[in-house]
């Protein structure tokens, strides 16, 4: 059943989809393997062939997605190309959690790539070993070790917290709550949601004052300045903030102004 949580839903939420139903989980579960599937097939090459220069390509693959959710080059090429020939679901922006992991695998690319060119042949096919194992089983079941081993940090500092489902997001907007945008002031002026206030994260908790005695839905690009700016306000006192995470996720119960 699509409404069950398995264990590879269960996964893809530890990897930061904590914002989707089950059902828009099962539309993305496949899609989701074609970023790692080619990623790993391109590192294999490298690993084969002893390639440096591919590696060095593929560790920039993975950098540059850490610090462009929305634009892995692999999930272009699905969205653009793959997804509508398929009929399939475009895979959404990536969440903390699963760019860390790209992040990571980008920098064990890179050490590959620094061990050919060095003639360390054998510490780079042990660290490809490594890489393109951990990246089979995400492949095979989206369970990420990067995203476990960051969510157990978390827990153990009391850091974790589950974004605000899109039900109980709509249920505090219609009893009175503000949503609040953390987003800088030129990422808000070019879309934002209807209704929303834009106070950027790097000084929220100078406004903490003005939230008393009203819930407030904090929201970003990704999620990761709204959980950012929840724990900020929540230093200073402040109640009831919740925390939205990507503000494009609400698209479908408020417009989105430009």
């Amino acid at each position: 059943m699509s409404n069950q949580l398995t264990f590879q839903k269960k996964s893809l939420m530890q990897q930061g989809y904590q914002c989707y139903t089950p059902t828009e989980l099962s539309e993305l579960e496949w899609g989701l393997r074609f970023t790692p599937a080619a990623c790993t097939a391109l590192t294999v090459v490298a690993l084969i062939m002893q390639w440096p220069t591919l590696a060095f390509i593929v560790s920039a693959l993975g950098i540059w997605a850490f610090f462009f959710p929305a634009a892995h080059p692999m999930d272009l090429i699905y969205n653009h190309l793959i997804a509508p020939m398929l009929g399939a679901t475009k895979l959404p922006p990536n969440p903390l959690q699963r760019r860390m992991a790209c992040l990571s695998a980008g920098i064990l690319n890179f050490t590959i790539g620094v061990l050919f060119l060095s003639g360390q042949i054998l510490g780079a096919y042990l660290i490809g070993a490594l890489l393109v194992t951990l990246q089979l089983i995400v492949i095979t079941s989206h369970f990420c070790v990067l995203s476990w081993m960051y969510e157990g940090v978390m827990r153990l500092l009391g850091r974790w917290q589950v974004p605000l489902s899109v039900d109980e997001a709509k249920r505090l907007l219609k009893n009175g709550a503000q949503l609040v945008d953390v987003r800088s002031e030129v990422e808000f002026a070019k879309a934002h949601l209807q209704g929303a206030i834009n106070i950027p994260v790097d000084n929220i908790e100078q406004h903490a004052e003005e939230f008393s005695g009203k819930p407030i839905l904090v929201c970003c690009a990704s999620g990761m300045r709204s959980q950012i700016a929840q724990h900020k306000l929540q230093q200073v006192g402040a109640e009831e903030i919740y925390d939205l995470g990507a503000f494009d996720k609400l698209s479908d119960y408020l417009p989105i102004e430009q």
